[in-house]
């Protein structure tokens, strides 16, 4: 009805502030502004109508997504996440017109920024991007038009948001419509707030805790002494128990802690990874640097490495320490420590830390560099054991010599000194089956020189005088 009175008024000869009848006669803008707000009003009418009873936030974000396919004429839209840091961005969510909702999509899991110049600049200004015919690039951005002819993409309209999180929702191959980027701002606006409801739901479920962090700097304990883990903000999380484990992401995170300065990627790369290609090296660091980032997004917004001119850095505005570090610090703070029951204390706080090897689970496929770091913070813990020992044994607290001791040993079973201190502690008990044992254990781990050096020495001690 509206367009045939849109039209009755157009098929008038233009008359300035004139009426003709019950008519007024209108622009062609005029009339093509009537028809757009008309066409609005409608697929907003029947967009919340469809989702008006619906508390899925995933099934609304789609909804939305829907609609503005529909309003654009266009056969795909969706979520853009990025991370400038990593300069990478990924699908989130999207709807495809075919396909539907979540199917397979033309976009890699993860996207350079560098084959998107223009969304990246159009990113940062936070301005809208429109782009009527991807062939107007082909010449002077080859690499952007190559994606494009990738993703089967003729035309393309796109609006930023950010900046936690930064990225875009797009559409793809509008045919209507396309000047006007503000009904996709607003279909943005409502399916970011899906998308981030959704986020919170899924923290809710996996991590309930009433810890509020006082400072808005993201505070990091990287466990990597036995098995690797992260408490974060008061919470913890373990690579195994993620949905998609990222070995290189805490890998990469572990190299730049021990290294304490920033590192050249492909130096790294050729450390950790020498088989890759310096192209695939570069391009698989960026993707384990934003799944990390993206990992760690559920307990804070802030990144944690930064990725620039070829070099990776741990950022200012975030504090992490490591349980090696602690160990160490412990220890040092025992050595200067006057009173023997403030030492013994300090020595079992540092000893509690010592769980293993360094990066136990993955340090086969480490590589050489990380044997020294390893060898350090292991001589670290069999000095904390000697110390710790030789306290006890001679007070004669022979209960907590085998307690540390024995535990000390299922850790690193070639300790001399617990070998010694638990054959004594098990004499003194009149424990022999724990001597036996131990004795037994000594012989198969220690070297014959090592195994004489301590029978020798338990010799001594049994008969000082010969």
């Amino acid at each position: 009805m509206l367009e045939k009175i849109f039209s009755f008024g157009r098929a008038k000869e233009k008359q300035s502030d004139d009426t003709t009848g019950k008519y007024r006669t209108i622009t062609e803008e005029e009339y093509q502004r009537y028809v757009f707000e008309d066409e609005l009003f409608k697929i907003i009418v029947e967009t919340e109508a469809a989702l008006h009873n619906i508390e899925d936030p995933v099934e609304i974000a789609i909804g939305v997504m829907k609609a503005a396919c529909k309003f654009y004429g266009a056969d795909w839209c969706g979520i853009l996440i990025a991370d400038l840091r990593s300069q990478l961005w990924r699908p989130e969510m999207w709807y495809d017109v075919e396909a539907g909702p979540m199917k397979e999509t033309l976009f890699h899991e993860f996207e350079m920024t560098e084959e998107f110049v223009t969304w990246a600049e159009h990113l940062v200004s936070q301005k809208p991007m429109i782009i009527p015919d991807t062939e107007a690039i082909r010449e002077s951005n080859p690499k952007e038009y190559e994606a494009y002819q990738r993703l089967k993409a003729r035309a393309v309209i796109g609006v930023p948001f950010g900046q936690h999180p930064l990225g875009y929702m797009v559409v793809r191959n509008p045919v209507s419509n396309i000047s006007q980027p503000e009904p996709l701002q607003l279909a943005c606006f409502v399916a970011m707030m899906m998308v981030l409801q959704k986020r919170r739901i899924d923290t809710e479920r996996r991590y309930i805790s009433d810890i509020t962090p006082e400072e808005e700097k993201l505070k990091m304990r990287y466990k990597i002494l036995g098995q690797h883990s992260m408490d974060i903000n008061g919470q913890r999380i373990r690579e195994q128990d993620l949905a998609h484990p990222n070995r290189r992401g805490w890998v990469i995170l572990l190299y730049l802690i021990l290294h304490k300065a920033p590192v050249d990627q492909l130096s790294m790369a050729a450390e950790l990874w020498p088989d890759e290609s310096e192209k695939s090296a570069r391009a698989n660091i960026r993707q384990a640097i934003y799944r990390l980032h993206s990992d760690l997004a559920v307990y804070h917004d802030a990144k944690v490495i930064d990725v620039k001119s070829g070099m990776l850095e741990l950022l200012d505005d975030v504090h992490i320490v490591t349980d090696a570090e602690e160990m160490e610090s412990l220890y040092l703070k025992a050595k200067s420590t006057a009173t023997s029951d403030e030492k013994a204390a300090t020595l079992k706080k540092a000893f509690e830390l010592y769980q293993g090897r360094l990066f136990e689970l993955g340090e086969l496929d480490m590589g050489a560099w990380l044997i020294p770091y390893t060898t350090h913070y292991n001589q670290v813990f069999i000095d904390i054991t000697r110390e710790l020992l030789s306290m006890y044994g001679h007070s004669r607290d022979y209960h907590r010599v085998i307690e540390y001791a024995s535990r000390a040993l299922s850790l690193e079973p070639g300790i001399q000194d617990a070998y010694y201190w638990i054959a004594i502690a098990a004499e003194a008990t009149g424990n022999s089956m724990m001597k036996d044992r131990y004795d037994q254990m000594a012989r198969e781990e220690l070297a014959e020189e090592e195994y004489q050096k301590v029978q020798h020495l338990l010799e001594i001690r049994t008969h000082p005088t010969e």
